[in-house]
């Protein structure tokens, strides 16, 4: 019983299972991303399953939806004739983001109790839903099929979809919307993010403006058209203390350039600073919040205001890198500058600890840079 739908459903004759896969994608728009964390929430939030579950044309009641081990849910569908469809089970285990096991029961059918495992796979903007349903003999799985159990799956997984985007919602934004975490840097072929000698009149090392050419010097309309949609994507903005200290300094942002370059920066999005202290003099003060607390707290800030476009890391180096190897970034967007240094600032020091494992999800060539896009495996 397979389909060449979206949603996939298989069920082997002769076998007591059947399993659900589905893909939740990003919207055309590439504002949404269909996290695991979004379509956990989805699944383990009550007033958010309410929105989902269940074939369109019933109602559903939500009674009690306790996700956590030994958590109990019961809900109750109603067609239009007034009928009732009680379902209930407990849940063994609930993994955030990443599995969830629970045991599901009709009220109709007293005692034929099937166990549904399901599993969040992160590919990176996206998210593969797989749920295995073990029934207690094939008899049992053949009676929930006969029922219309692949309509209702159907149905729940493209509402599901729409929940997760806010297409159910005309006119608000998604409740479980959240950006990716992006770290987004320009390198030299040799792996350094700035040369020697970076200072507060050379921000990138002396000698190291051609790492930025792609974005300032040679920028074609390729790159023009890939800068506005990361800016375009962009919520909000994290940069480490030598970062801003340089773009605060006399040569660096202006009203005119900042964040993506030379462009109108009415509408740039905000940026979280990561501090020991707070500078006594600040250029452009509208455009920074400083935060001392630590990676994961400016991370929260800036989750706050950027809702469903993306958090981005842009520098300096041993920021990005921090934030890599404490496991809070999504993907790794890296700008690869047509040069070497042999010394410099590094993205990657030798000393850096595990090594980070990367799934190539694009690559685009431009003259002046490679683009590479990873996500990051966790």
């Amino acid at each position: 019983m397979t389909s060449s739908e979206p949603t996939t459903i298989s069920a082997e004759p002769g076998s007591p299972f059947i399993d659900v896969v589905r893909e939740f994608r990003a919207t055309p728009a590439r504002v949404f991303r269909a996290t695991p964390a979004r379509v956990f929430r989805a699944s383990t939030e009550s007033e958010l399953v309410a929105r989902w579950l269940g074939p369109r044309e019933l109602d559903l009641r939500v009674e009690e939806y306790d996700a956590r081990p030994a958590g109990a849910y019961r809900y109750v569908h109603r067609d239009t004739t007034g009928q009732e469809y009680a379902f209930r089970g407990v849940f063994h285990t609930v993994t955030a983001n990443t599995r969830i096991v629970k045991t599901f029961e009709f009220d109709g059918a007293p005692g034929q109790v099937s166990l549904e495992t399901t599993e969040l796979e992160d590919l990176g903007g996206r998210t593969r839903l797989r749920t295995r349903s073990v029934f207690p003999s094939v008899q049992a799985r053949d009676a929930a099929i006969e029922a219309g159990m692949e309509h209702g799956v159907r149905d729940s997984m493209d509402r599901l979809a729409e929940a997760l985007s806010g297409a159910n919602t005309p006119g608000q934004a998604s409740p479980t919307a959240e950006g990716r975490v992006v770290v987004d840097i320009t390198m030299s072929l040799d792996g350094y993010v700035a040369a020697p000698g970076a200072d507060l009149e050379h921000g990138a090392g002396i000698g190291g403006e051609v790492l930025h050419d792609w974005v300032l010097r040679k920028q074609t309309a390729a790159t023009a058209e890939l800068i506005a949609d990361i800016v375009a994507r962009t919520g909000a903005v994290i940069m480490g203390r030598r970062t801003f200290d340089f773009v605060n300094g006399p040569h660096g942002w202006r009203d005119d350039l900042g964040y993506g370059g030379k462009r109108d920066q009415s509408a740039a999005p905000p940026v979280f600073v990561v501090t020991h202290s707070v500078p006594a003099q600040v250029r452009l003060a509208d455009r920074f919040t400083f935060v001392t607390e630590g990676l994961e707290q400016a991370l929260l800030a800036a989750r706050a205001v950027a809702g469903a476009k993306d958090v981005v890391i842009m520098g300096g180096g041993a920021l990005a890198n921090e934030f890599l190897r404490a496991g809070l970034v999504d993907v790794l967007s890296l700008h690869v500058a047509p040069v070497t240094f042999g010394s410099g600032t590094p993205l990657f020091p030798a000393s850096g600890g595990a090594a980070l494992r990367l799934e190539l999800l694009e690559s685009t060539s431009t003259p002046a840079a490679h683009h590479l896009v990873y996500r990051v495996l966790r």
